[in-house]
């Protein structure tokens, strides 16, 4: 595994107030936030540009059909500022871009691909949340586009599974996901190994 660098950019996805100290709140999401701040900026020192993506709804424009029939009402507060602000501790700085995404992949929809070969990456280092299907969806999306995929687990977290007769726990939910990621899509690495490398 090369180290991190040129060619890369880190994309942080949907670390999102909701998912911090919101209702939807991922187990540890204050390390969390410290982890992927603290990777941020050696990636900063690397020169290796940053993309922080959110979803957040847009007034008359639908969520979806499954993010509305599961969310229904709280879909409106969960998806609109300020439970869709980027969580304050990632110090995002405001000369770094910004993609707001319409569904669970950061490239669905949205000017993701252009900015990335604009930049002349041809890795996705990729965090945030959750693992299972926001971070998923975007690595998979990644791979479609022929571009290598990095996961940084450390770097990322999921919410239990307790809907369809399922009652999976988040670290069931994380480390299956991780395990998915790693056989079919691209690399899972720690945050450690990824700057060690």
């Amino acid at each position: 595994m090369r180290p991190l660098g040129p060619g890369d950019a880190l994309i942080v996805i949907d670390v999102q107030r909701k998912y911090v100290t919101g209702p939807l709140a991922v187990p540890d999401a204050a390390g969390l936030v410290d982890r992927i701040a603290r990777f941020a900026d050696v990636a900063r020192a690397r020169d290796v540009p940053l993309v922080w993506v959110t979803r957040e709804l847009r007034p008359g424009v639908s969520m979806g059909a499954a993010t509305t029939a599961g969310y229904g009402a709280a879909v409106d507060e969960l998806f609109r500022s300020p439970a869709a602000d980027l969580h304050p501790g990632l110090g995002a700085r405001d000369d770094e871009i910004r993609v707001v995404k319409p569904r669970q992949s950061a490239f669905y929809g949205t000017d993701l691909e252009v900015v990335l070969r604009t930049l002349g990456a041809d890795r996705v280092v990729l965090a945030g949340v959750t693992t299972n299907i926001c971070v998923q969806a975007t690595a998979q999306d990644a791979r479609a586009r022929d571009l290598d995929v990095l996961v940084v687990a450390d770097l990322t977290a999921a919410l239990p599974v307790t809907a369809a007769g399922f009652d999976l726990p988040a670290e069931q939910v994380q480390r299956a996901t991780l395990a998915t990621l790693a056989h079919a899509v691209g690399a899972v690495r720690s945050a450690a190994a990824v700057l060690s490398a």
